[in-house]
């Protein structure tokens, strides 16, 4: 099972791109321009736009919050969030973060997503 990702971003080129590498990666990629009906239980990590002119960031950090969903944010310029990547970023930097996160917040996860989720942290730990 595909690690599910959820991007909540304004800049359709950014959006697209991000979805294209992370699909390249073997992700599942949902592209979402609102948080009405989201089904927050269809995805492990999301990552959302810092400064975000359709979906507030303040409102998706309260929604992953209530639904132990984690949430990288993502900028241009200075931001104040614990989790953040800022634009340019690589692949392997978003993956480390979303790594990091993952592995802190899985006890916090339901049962039902748990096998997949440890399958893919167990993947991306380096064999000794």
């Amino acid at each position: 099972m595909k690690l599910r990702v959820a991007i909540f971003e304004d800049d359709s080129d950014l959006s697209e791109l991000l979805e294209e590498l992370l699909e390249a990666s073997h992700y599942e990629v949902k592209t979402c321009l609102s948080l009405k009906n989201f089904k927050w239980d269809s995805i492990d990590i999301a990552l959302g736009d810092y400064k975000n002119t359709i979906v507030s960031f303040k409102d998706l950090d309260k929604q992953c919050k209530e639904n132990k969903v984690p949430l990288i944010a993502i900028s241009g310029g200075d931001m104040d969030y614990p989790h953040q990547l800022t634009k340019p970023f690589g692949i392997e930097e978003l993956e480390g973060l979303m790594f990091d996160l993952l592995k802190k917040s899985s006890p916090n996860r339901d049962q039902s997503n748990q096998s997949a989720l440890s399958k893919w942290l167990d993947k991306m730990i380096p064999e000794e």
